[in-house]
């Protein structure tokens, strides 16, 4: 009977925190399970021993750059509980580089991780035959002579591949979820709390599962290197920016199409804060992939390095931006936010500390739809008019602090 709970409470909650097709995705899951455990008995990890210190803790998240940033109070709080242990980050390479720069963890580990390779089908990402997955499980197993006595599965997921990799490489004490499937992998499983179900404290729920403190842990403030800081303000000066000028940082772009607002209805605000407000804008660009900044829009091009990046966008007072990882380098930094979404779930990922705004729909039933849009565009996004997150940009420079989600009602109601 605790079984049948069981199984029905982890695909609820897969329900939430997944993909809309959890039924499905579960499915699969029990097959992939069925013929892992099988493996996993033949070759289980060395047993974890209580009365053995930890040495060396190993993470594992295949995540993004904003996902890195969510992970930045997990370890910060891990590191304060395990001062003397050397903290190793397994995931996709560039992005996890600059927690190493940090401070947070002593080493990054770049490992072949398929499932995130958008450019691929889903097939393709999910083919455990390829080379892909070749490359996967041989850094797993390079991993593995580390002898790791503590890995977590991190992430906002809480992914069945994710508690894999953590097996595969081979740590004494595994903590992770278990609602999307790969319980057996662990050797401690951690209830999702859905009062909490931002990332950043589903990440910390991990080190609750040890005994860490369980409050809410602030923004880990990014360091910024004096030469960045110092090249931030000479670029600043040479544009005519004084410190006594209102600032708005605007980026348009997102890590995906569907939750791009628009480079055109982000100008239009950023033309009428200039105007309302007397702002200066910055419009932040990407280096490889630049936007035309639009026509009649007064703005200073911000194309640079994910360093400099980071030192210019420390001057702004507002930042407006779609759900993306420079939306949570400002949360970050402590700059308030004003961040458009659409696909995703702001209770998940907005960004994360006080201060913010979220400028949201919720009137989509598709939402979450894992950036695979049912629609010809998505509603999500182009419904959200530009007089409402006007209203947003205005809360913030009027200075309410109350840290809030916009949520807008389907037109006539």
């Amino acid at each position: 009977m605790a079984h049948s709970w069981r199984a029905d409470e982890n695909k609820r909650l897969a329900r939430l925190f997944l993909k809309p097709q959890a039924s499905r995705y579960l499915g699969l899951v029990r097959v992939a399970e069925a013929c892992l455990r099988p493996i996993t008995n033949l070759f289980p990890p060395r047993p974890w021993d209580k009365t053995r210190g930890v040495e060396k803790i190993l993470v594992f998240d295949p995540g993004a750059l904003g996902d890195m940033l969510l992970l930045a109070p997990f370890l910060r709080r891990l590191r304060g509980s395990f001062p003397t242990s050397r903290i190793v980050l397994a995931g996709r390479g560039g992005p996890a580089d600059f927690l190493q720069e940090q401070g947070l963890v002593d080493e990054c580990i770049s490992v072949e991780v398929p499932w995130t390779k958008r450019k691929t089908s889903r097939l393709q990402r999910n083919q455990p035959i390829s080379w892909r997955w070749k490359e996967f499980f041989r850094s797993l197993r390079q991993l593995r002579k580390r002898e790791f006595d503590l890995g977590f599965a991190a992430g906002w997921g809480g992914d069945i591949r994710g508690n894999l990799a953590i097996w595969l490489a081979g740590a004494r004490r595994r903590v992770g979820y278990g609602y999307a499937g790969g319980e057996f992998l662990l050797t401690d499983v951690v209830e999702a709390d859905l009062t909490r179900p931002h990332v950043v404290d589903r990440n910390l729920q991990l080190l609750e599962r040890l005994g860490v403190e369980s409050a809410r842990q602030p923004v880990v403030p990014l360091q910024i290197p004096a030469a960045e800081a110092r090249a931030a303000r000479e670029f600043l000066a040479r544009h005519g920016v004084g410190e006594k000028d209102l600032l708005i940082g605007v980026h348009p772009g997102a890590g995906s199409a569907l939750r791009e607002w628009g480079d055109d209805r982000f100008a239009e605000v950023a033309r009428r804060a200039s105007d309302q407000f007397g702002a200066k804008i910055l419009w932040f660009n990407d280096p490889e992939k630049p936007r035309r900044i639009p026509a009649d829009l007064q703005a200073i091009e911000v194309a640079v390095s994910f360093q400099q990046l980071q030192a210019v966008l420390s001057h702004c007072q507002v930042f407006l931006c779609n759900d993306s990882g420079p939306m949570h380098v400002a949360a970050a930094l402590k700059i308030p936010v004003v961040a458009v979404f659409g696909p995703t779930q702001a209770e998940w990922f907005r960004p994360y500390g006080e201060g913010h705004q979220v400028v949201i729909r919720n009137d989509m039933w598709c939402r979450p739809c894992a950036d695979r849009c049912r629609w010809k565009e998505p509603y999500c996004m182009r419904l959200i008019t530009v007089e409402q997150v006007m209203e947003a940009i205005t809360i913030i420079v009027n200075d309410t602090t109350q840290n809030r989600v916009l949520y807008l009602r389907a037109a006539g109601d």
